[in-house]
């Protein structure tokens, strides 16, 4: 066949055929669009099953092209080792959210480091269902993923090169010191990686998230049931954020009455719950201590295996991009109610309400020690400038009279905080009030001043200012409740919402300048 007669059949063949192969690279683009690391985990071949205990024989996603049949998202979250408390907390929300990424067809796998025994203890402790737990047990994939293994810092040689002072290093850690001596370096070496990043160091946003997990999170919604109880020795928390018992010691934490965001301590209760199931069950958890640096990953892949979301963990406590609302990057993907908030707890932000917290809180409560110095001072002021028991009767009667022609009645100092602030949490509730100035500060009363002062003591048990009358009867000061316990405060009678039910008003959401203040 001549020359031009061969370039000529070609040119038809290439014509002909260039449609079908584009159509083809459209319909089955293998590995067009998918990321190395979808690749990587659907190559996978050292994953173990935690029911069986052996390798998988199939692969954890499909084949990323539109063969797969599947039509599913996958959601592939990577913990480092099942005894990391980053790891239950993670899980609690991932727990949660599982229904409704079960409607939206995403599919759910998580990769932990750990052996069958911690996959088992691992699944009863945090509800995971074990058939969405996969093992890694030397960490090889979070290896092949580039996920970071920590500041991979080295033991000083004065350390390193003395068997007496690793043995020493390894004693005072969980685990203790191992069997094999040619394992001392190894794992005091990891060790000496992980706490760094605990203090910080290599280990980037985890000294921010250990400062929110103790100040709270406004932003953030609760993270600690009503019904939740922790236990670390002979101290016990809760039920609830609120109600500590250290031995023989009880008490009620400043900020147990708020509601609706992650409160001060709340997630770092938490975390000692966590804590306390690790470190009870070391050896349950923990079967690799070289990889407890190793931290994990996540990634959101499409059904034809393109990456629509990927966070690499860079410290200790530090999962998610973020970390108040650790899923919120599924929003454009379920419901974005269950995103922000898989728990379901109280997510309000606090309300609108903010007056009567802060560092007055706790400030107040102490104050609170000091009311038999106090309840001293204030009789003594009155006796040392002169009063009578005349006066007396006039300020009772002048304290009665008020408080019955006023629903809400306030005895403030000009100086005080607590008066300022307690004044406050009823302008931004719009409640109308009369507020009694007794003077600026208790220093500075004169005899009628303390006298009326003395006379509020005598009444009502307490010394401090400022009282709070609400239809006649004592409610407390702005943190500190009636002295027959029947009332928390005006704080904690605004938390409650009971303090509305007492006036029998509602809220106005009004401005300031709508409040009505008559000042005595």
């Amino acid at each position: 066949m001549p020359n031009h007669h061969r370039r000529h059949l070609a040119l038809l063949a290439s014509f002909t055929y260039l449609p079908i192969l584009l159509l083809s690279i459209h319909l089955y683009p293998v590995n067009a669009f998918s990321t190395k690391a979808y690749t990587t985990l659907q190559t996978a071949t050292t994953l173990i099953d935690p029911t069986t205990g052996l390798v998988l024989s199939s692969p954890i996603l499909p084949p990323p092209t539109p063969l797969n049949k599947n039509k599913k998202k996958s959601l592939i979250v990577l913990l480092p080792q099942l005894g990391e408390f980053d790891s239950a907390k993670y899980c609690d929300f991932l727990t949660a959210a599982l229904p409704t990424l079960e409607q939206q067809d995403i599919e759910l796998k998580v990769i932990g480091i750990g052996n069958v025994q911690a996959a088992t203890a691992f699944s009863q402790f945090t509800s995971l269902p074990k058939d969405k737990l996969l093992l890694d047990p030397e960490g090889a994939i979070h290896k092949e993923l580039d996920l970071y293994s920590g500041p991979n810092f080295t033991l000083p040689n004065v350390i390193a090169d003395n068997e007496g002072l690793l043995k020493f290093f390894l004693s005072q850690l969980p685990g203790g010191i191992p069997q094999d001596p040619t394992q001392y370096f190894p794992v005091a070496n990891a060790w000496f990686n992980y706490l760094a990043m605990c203090a910080g160091i290599g280990s980037k946003g985890t000294l921010s998230e250990i400062l929110r997990g103790y100040l709270g999170d406004s932003t953030a919604p609760e993270r600690f049931r009503e019904d939740d109880v922790v236990k670390a020795g002979f101290i016990t928390i809760g039920p609830g954020v609120g109600n500590v018992k250290i031995g023989p010691l009880q008490y009620t934490q400043w900020f147990a009455d708020e509601r609706g965001y992650q409160r001060p301590v709340e997630l770092a209760t938490v975390r000692l719950k966590n804590m306390v199931e690790v470190l009870t069950k070391w050896d349950t958890y923990v079967s690799n201590p070289l990889a407890i640096a190793q931290r994990g990953g996540t990634y959101l892949f499409d059904e034809e295996g393109n990456e629509l979301y990927c966070h690499k963990s860079t410290g200790v406590l530090t999962y998610s991009q973020t970390m108040g609302r650790p899923l919120s990057f599924l929003s454009p993907y379920i419901d974005e109610g269950v995103a922000r908030n898989p728990l379901g707890l109280a997510d309000t932000g606090g309300g609108e309400l903010k007056r009567g917290r802060g560092i007055l809180k706790p400030a107040g409560k102490f104050m609170g020690l000091l009311s038999v110095l106090f309840k001293i001072e204030n009789q003594l002021q009155a006796k040392l400038l002169g009063a009578e028991d005349g006066d007396y009767v006039r300020a009772k009667k002048e304290i009665q009279d008020t408080i019955s022609n006023h629903p809400v009645v306030v005895y403030t100092y000009g100086l005080s905080p607590f008066s300022a602030e307690a004044l406050g949490v009823l302008d931004e509730m719009g409640v109308n009030y009369k507020n009694v100035e007794v003077g600026l500060e208790w220093f500075l009363l004169d005899k009628e001043k303390s006298i009326l002062r003395a006379q509020l003591l005598e009444l009502t048990g307490q010394s401090s200012l400022p009282h709070v009358f609400v239809n006649g009867e004592h409610v407390g000061g702005l943190f500190t409740g009636s002295s027959d316990r029947r009332y928390p405060g005006l704080a904690g009678l605004k938390e409650s919402g009971k303090l509305i039910d007492m006036i029998g008003e509602k809220m106005s959401g009004s401005t300031l300048g709508d409040v009505k203040v008559v000042n005595g």
